[in-house]
């Protein structure tokens, strides 16, 4: 009988329960609602620049702007970016917003598009959230300046760059009619500085051009460094010279230093060094991958080795 009684209480609760939260609904809301709301948008980002300012004015609506914020604003803008505005509104008083989407909202000035809406806090508040076209990449200096040669040792040198996620390097040597003789690989670092020594194939005059890339991979115009005269003389002290002892062939640098634990390009061939400097031949394995040095020292590539292993274009064994 108790159980019974319990029941008959629960039930009476949630016929009770639903009858208000019925009433609820059916409620008359007399509020009225905001109409299309028309703003104006002004944007002071360009590319090359960090922070900016975005203006956004009310031409049209029963509310007022609450806050602007730029919300995905990085270090620095680029060609290419695409600034996202976070934008609160505040319904007038008596009003608010009855829907969200983006046929509530129209825009004029700058080029906008429309991401998402949504009303907060019983729709007196609504959430509007805008894309500004790309940034043109036109706008951005890319341009490198301070192109430098350390003639002692063959090191190139560049002013740093805020705007530059990596740099694009390249040795040329100038000769006959011609105005550039490019030598080599292009290079890609990330530091503003590359050493060339080893990579002198000769005597002759000699300068670098290098090229500014940025995070979108917009690239700045190649600028050329200032001539370096390589003599027959100073070949050697520049690129460097191989020595051996009774331990084995190591490599002295322009700068005195030597190659250790690692690879170093030489003359455009790939060596490997132990941890005490002396170079290795055979298999070498490096960062979970196997790689073949013939008996001079050079890394073979796009071959297959003595013992008839197949090694790719960058010297890694294939199918390991």
């Amino acid at each position: 009988m108790r159980k019974r009684g319990a029941y008959a209480v629960l039930a009476g609760a949630a016929l009770i329960m639903a009858c208000a939260l019925s009433f609820t609904a059916f409620a008359k809301e007399e509020r009225t609602p905001v109409g299309k709301i028309k703003l104006n948008f002004t944007s002071g980002i360009q590319a090359g620049e960090n922070g900016g300012n975005v203006d956004v004015t009310l031409e049209d609506g029963e509310c007022s702007i609450e806050s602007v914020d730029i919300i995905n604003e990085g270090d620095i803008w680029v060609g290419g970016d695409k600034p996202k505005v976070e934008i609160w509104l505040s319904a007038d008083s008596d009003y608010y917003f009855k829907k969200s989407g983006k046929s509530a909202f129209s825009f004029t000035g700058d080029t906008v598009k429309y991401v998402s809406s949504s009303t907060k806090n019983d729709k007196e508040e609504m959430v509007l959230v805008v894309r500004l076209d790309k940034l043109d990449e036109d706008d951005e200096d890319l341009d490198v300046s301070g192109l430098m040669w350390d003639e002692d040792n063959g090191v190139a040198h560049w002013d740093d760059m805020s705007l530059a996620k990596n740099y694009k390097v390249r040795l040329c040597r100038r000769g006959g009619n011609s105005n550039e003789d490019g030598i080599g690989a292009t290079y890609t670092v990330k530091e503003n500085s590359y050493d060339f020594s080893g990579k002198f194939p000769k005597a002759g005059t000699y300068y670098f051009k290098v090229r500014a890339m940025d995070s979108r991979n917009n690239a700045g115009d190649w600028q050329e460094s200032p001539y370096i005269e390589i003599t027959e003389e100073n070949l050697t002290r520049v690129n460097g010279q191989w020595l051996r002892d009774d331990r084995g062939w190591w490599y002295q640098k322009g700068d005195g230093t030597y190659p250790s634990n690692g690879w170093l390009n030489i003359n455009y061939k790939w060596y490997f060094f132990d941890q005490e400097g002396y170079m290795k031949t055979g298999w070498i394995s490096w960062e979970d991958k196997l790689y073949y040095c013939d008996p001079s020292g050079a890394m073979l590539v796009s071959t297959v080795t003595p013992d008839g292993f197949t090694v790719g274009a960058d010297g890694a064994r294939l199918g390991q």
